[in-house]
């Protein structure tokens, strides 16, 4: 136990020693100039050194010049990563743009589409489809509480005919028996379009629509058992040809007015003349297909 103390006292004299040591080489070397003992050491320390210092670095550089490589792969691809992210944003906006460019040309075309001697009820969305097979028809969020009743003609865009509603209107829907299910029908004409020559050869005033001068035919639309368009009861003279404009006449048999005069329907897709028949086989394209079908418009006067 007494041998102890002393090594104690005389490590502790020692560090005393080394501090006053430093402290004295310190204020030394701070004080004499450049070329000083202390700064020559120093300067022989690091010559000898130097060569040391140089493997080290050698034998790091591998580590080193890895490490860079990685971070600027890292860097590289965050950088890829953003770039990538930056386009599908632009794409995304891309696409929302057009189809409210889209959306904006439609809902515009079907309030140009509108005639002054035509009562509109409210702009209609179709919101889900019924029937069966044989049935084509549609419900749209307009009803009675908007001016809408049974029997009244269903149009998009300028007027072009698509159905007409059913007896089930309610005062917020109505459901549209369009004009390609089984009991659709409508008394219609088949008029050369706008700008064509008629069998006189004289041209037609230009201007793209259905000419109101000029008839190639009348009949009535219905869609046949076999599932096309076509206007049955057009005699075999009456001159129907392959892209006349079929219009609704306003007759349906004895229901007159039934539909108002001159809503387009479709073109003609194919004019037949046989004849061992009575009347011309015409099959009709319509201007809407009923999948196309999202807004439209119900005519509730006349």
């Amino acid at each position: 136990m007494g041998s102890k103390k002393p090594s104690a006292v005389s490590g502790l004299a020692a560090l005393i020693i080394l501090c006053v040591a430093s402290l004295a080489l310190f204020t030394i070397y701070v004080r004499e100039g450049d070329s000083g003992p202390l700064h020559t050491i120093q300067l022989g320390a690091s010559e000898v050194l130097r060569p040391v210092r140089g493997l080290l670095n050698l034998a790091t550089w591998p580590f080193s010049a890895a490490s860079e490589r990685i971070e600027g792969v890292v860097d590289t691809s965050e950088k890829k990563k953003e770039l990538e992210e930056k386009a599908l944003e632009y794409e995304e906006g891309a696409a929302e743009a057009a189809r409210l460019r889209q959306e904006n040309e439609r809902l515009r075309s079907l309030l140009q589409g509108e005639q002054p001697s035509f009562e509109y009820g409210p702009l209609a969305r179709v919101i889900q489809p019924v029937g069966g097979q044989l049935t084509d028809r549609v419900v749209i969020n307009v009803g009675t509480n908007d001016g809408v009743g049974p029997e009244q003609p269903v149009v998009v865009g300028n007027n072009a005919l698509v159905g007409r509603t059913t007896s089930r209107v309610t005062p917020n829907t109505a459901e549209v028996l369009l004009i390609t299910d089984q009991s659709f029908a409508a008394g219609v004409r088949i008029v050369p379009p706008e700008g064509s020559e008629d069998e006189s050869g004289e041209t037609t005033s230009a201007g793209g629509g259905p000419s109101e001068e000029e008839s190639h035919g009348e009949g009535l639309l219905r869609t046949s058992w076999e599932g096309y368009l076509g206007v049955d009861y057009v005699d075999l003279d009456a001159g129907a040809v392959q892209g006349d404009f079929v219009v609704t006449s306003g007759r349906a048999g004895n229901r007159e007015l039934i539909f108002p005069p001159g809503l387009l329907v479709g073109t003609v897709e194919s004019a037949i003349s046989q004849d061992i028949e009575q009347y011309m086989k015409i099959v009709v394209a319509p201007t809407v297909q009923a999948d196309d079908l999202q807004e439209v418009r119900v005519i509730v006067g006349w």
